[in-house]
């Protein structure tokens, strides 16, 4: 049996070499990364974050190329920008160059959610304990990555942040445990938990404000193999000096709300249909409201016994 070699064995020199030459190629859940760039902040950050990912070669099945680098001419020098590549494509506008992390981050996402069609792909967090998994969907602003990052922190084991990977033929939700994307007042809330977090660098002034990354745990990442059958959708909303409120969701609304944060739902079609109703017929299903950290950690807790 081979033994699996994760970032760890690096030291930040050899990382940040191989991000640099012909790219640092690791498994990100069900997919493989090849990731190239010069710039320090890339590096850096790829070592305090992914240092328990799984670390392939050139040799490997790649799914994804993708380079993060500074345009040519004046301005490499005068406001430097930088553009995220998937191949030798470029999805998004160039911005500062501050943001490279963050911007390789989101060109991930990016690449599995106009790819990975063979999953009913979710916007939505997905952790699981004691063998009951929870999906939470939910648009941006209503607390959906802070409450994951709690729950990660608390016993959950992570495994999506970001995007829900439902499989087409059994249901089952496949692991895709990266860092977790939190913003502004997040944050601290995270930071000041009463147990070890391992952020990224702190980045302002981008388009959803100031944003950093929270590192996986090496438990989430070592179990990134193993499938989960969900057990129930909660679409969450936090709302502050608001008691918790819980309530059950009538399927064909929630069947509506899912639909709703799909990424692909109308790409998939039939397919993508009978996913969702099977997803539904499987799950209890609420919309939550909360404001306490206790009381939403005992819910879930609750929830999981």
């Amino acid at each position: 049996m081979s033994i699996k070699t994760t970032l760890s064995s690096l030291s930040a020199n050899e990382i940040a070499q191989q991000l640099k030459n012909d790219g640092l190629v690791i498994a990100v859940g069900p997919f493989v990364f090849c990731i190239k760039s010069s710039l320090s902040s890339i590096a850096n950050n790829v070592q305090k974050i992914y240092d328990d990912f799984q670390l392939l070669n050139h040799d490997d099945l790649i799914d994804f190329y993708v380079t993060i680098k500074k345009p040519r001419g004046l301005r490499s020098f005068i406001k430097p920008q930088i553009n995220f590549y998937c191949d030798d494509y470029s999805p998004f506008l160039p911005l500062p160059a501050s943001q490279a992390f963050p911007l390789l981050e989101w060109g991930m996402n990016w690449c599995i959610a106009q790819h990975a069609h063979h999953y009913l792909l979710l916007h939505s967090a997905v952790l699981e304990k004691n063998g009951k998994s929870v999906i939470l969907p939910a648009q941006s602003g209503s607390g959906k990555s802070t409450l994951c990052a709690l729950l990660a922190l608390n016993g959950w084991r992570l495994l999506s942040d970001e995007m829900a990977l439902v499989n087409l033929e059994n249901n089952q939700l496949h692991a895709l445990a990266r860092p977790i994307s939190l913003k502004n007042e997040s944050i601290n809330v995270i930071q000041n938990q009463p147990c070890e977090t391992i952020f990224g660098e702190v980045v302002d002034d981008t388009t959803k404000g100031t944003i950093s990354h929270l590192k996986p745990s090496a438990a989430s990442v070592q179990q990134v193999a193993q499938t989960a059958a969900p057990f129930a959708i909660v679409f969450p909303k936090y709302q502050a000096k608001q008691p918790i409120s819980v309530e059950t969701t009538a399927q064909a609304t929630a069947f509506m709300a899912v639909i709703e944060n799909s990424f692909n739902y109308a790409i998939l079609a039939g397919a993508g249909f009978n996913a969702v109703a099977q997803l539904i017929d499987n799950t209890q299903c609420h919309t939550l409201t909360y404001s306490d950290t206790e009381e939403v950690l005992a819910f879930f807790e609750e929830l999981a016994n």
